[in-house]
């Protein structure tokens, strides 16, 4: 039985890859890679009494102060692994410090898998950071224009829609023309081309409403692509910017989907799996079972995960 284990990206080199080139040119990325000293992240903090702890350690005001004489690619770089560390106020300081790093910070490797890492985070303001710093990396603004270019570009371009679907996303999730990019990325939901359904996944994945839950339901059900399946399930059940509160809102859709005699072996199992994921509760592969479950907990399980910190979610790290 196949198993998407991490919910991590398969294929995450792609839209950067594009990236890289296309934004080379249009944007004028400069600069040169640099390595941080070691530094001491301060004193370890208690574990905080939640679901998923956050906030591990506690910077210290000589660290504050490295952090601000250095290059912007090694702020960057160091700061995002202070995140994915759950070090405390990293999320904070990157919130503060990014949008001076707009045209100074460029792809590395070690940005690469840092990114991927971020993405996957068990806390939102880790996410969210990494797609901050993403846009700060491509150099691309908070802006309608933006984001208008970006379709106009899509749409002429089939080569650069996986990219343009990626960050448009991003852009939509911090508040840029989200109802309108959401509309903009369900005109490819079905398209032709398996890579542009891919990462037209991924891009909805990043709104973070509940408006694409349904979205995800109808590619977990209907799409001809194993692969692009399995993105909509991981974005149903772990990845991207949904809470655990919001997640529970594709319960009964899934459970619905375990009950197609027509669904394939493969995505069925992942549906039980998604479900699983998703509610913190871990019945079996029988759909009269799952029912059962949601129409006497389900709607205490939803209002447990409303009541936690809205950030804790289900991640790799």
């Amino acid at each position: 039985m196949l198993n998407w284990v991490n919910c991590r990206l398969k294929h995450s080199k792609a839209p950067f890859a594009i990236s890289v080139i296309v934004l080379a040119s249009a944007f004028a990325l400069t600069g040169a890679a640099q390595t941080a000293p070691p530094v001491t992240s301060g004193e370890q903090l208690p574990l905080p009494g939640h679901p998923v702890p956050a906030d591990h350690y506690q910077f210290s005001e000589h660290n504050i102060e490295w952090v601000q004489t250095q290059p912007p690619q090694v702020q960057m770089e160091f700061l995002l692994g202070a995140a994915i560390n759950h070090d405390h106020g990293a999320t904070d300081i990157i919130n503060k410090m990014v949008e001076g790093w707009h045209g100074k910070v460029h792809y590395t490797q070690k940005f690469d898998d840092l990114s991927m890492t971020a993405l996957y985070s068990n806390d939102l303001r880790v996410r969210a950071a990494a797609i901050e710093i993403t846009l700060a990396v491509d150099n691309l603004s908070k802006a309608d224009e933006t984001a208008e270019r970006l379709m106009a570009s899509a749409d002429k371009s089939p080569g650069y829609r996986p990219y343009a679907m990626w960050v448009l996303g991003m852009l939509a999730n911090r508040g840029v023309e989200p109802e309108h990019i959401h509309e903009f990325l369900l005109g490819y939901l079905h398209d032709p081309t398996e890579k542009t359904r891919y990462w037209t996944v991924e891009g909805l994945a990043h709104l973070g409403t509940d408006d694409t839950i349904k979205d995800f339901l109808d590619v977990f059900r209907n799409d001809p692509s194993l692969e692009v399946r399995e993105r909509a399930g991981c974005s149903l059940a772990k990845s991207g910017m949904l809470t655990r509160g919001q997640r529970m809102l594709a319960v009964p859709g899934l459970i619905d989907l375990a009950d197609d005699p027509s669904l394939d072996p493969t995505t069925r199992s992942w549906v039980y799996q998604a479900l699983r994921e998703i509610t913190n509760e871990h019945l079996g592969n029988d759909p009269a079972a799952w029912r059962n479950w949601f129409s006497t907990a389900g709607a205490k399980r939803r209002d447990e995960f409303r009541q936690a910190d809205q950030w804790a979610v289900l991640g790799n790290s």
